[in-house]
């Protein structure tokens, strides 16, 4: 299988995101890009002109997580600076430019992103959100 377009930034052994490019592409109809263990499944499944994905729902299931919350991100327009923390020190270790139609899955540690042009972000991560001070540790507040 020969996929394009990915890029997993780790640290010391640990992933902290997985960068999907807009032009990402693969020569694999279905391509999923976390494990079956991972809170938040991401998939990139490519389809030819024509084809039907059958009209369906997924069944109730209880879910159960114990990991930090993976938020996923789109910039659907616009372009902004990822830059990625280590959660311990609070230390930027890394950076990485964000165009439209760019997506990143961000796992661990902790993110900021500097926003270079008006830019829209599309944000999906489990829920349910309890509000600032219970869901999230903002760096130098």
């Amino acid at each position: 299988m020969s996929t394009t377009g990915l890029e997993t930034i780790e640290r010391e052994g640990l992933a902290y995101a997985l960068i999907i490019r807009a032009n990402a592409s693969s020569d694999a109809k279905y391509n999923f890009l976390t494990d079956s263990a991972s809170p938040l499944q991401l998939g990139m499944n490519f389809y030819q002109a024509g084809e039907v994905i059958k009209a369906h729902y997924h069944l109730k299931k209880q879910v159960e997580t114990n990991s930090v919350v993976q938020e996923f991100l789109l910039i659907a327009a616009g372009r902004a600076k990822l830059k990625l923390y280590d959660a311990g020190d609070q230390s930027e270790f890394t950076s990485r430019q964000l165009e439209t139609g760019d997506m990143v899955l961000l796992l661990a540690g902790g993110h900021g992103l500097d926003i270079q042009a008006d830019t829209k972000i599309v944000e999906l991560k489990l829920g349910p959100y309890d509000g600032k001070i219970k869901d999230k540790v903002v760096f130098g507040a």
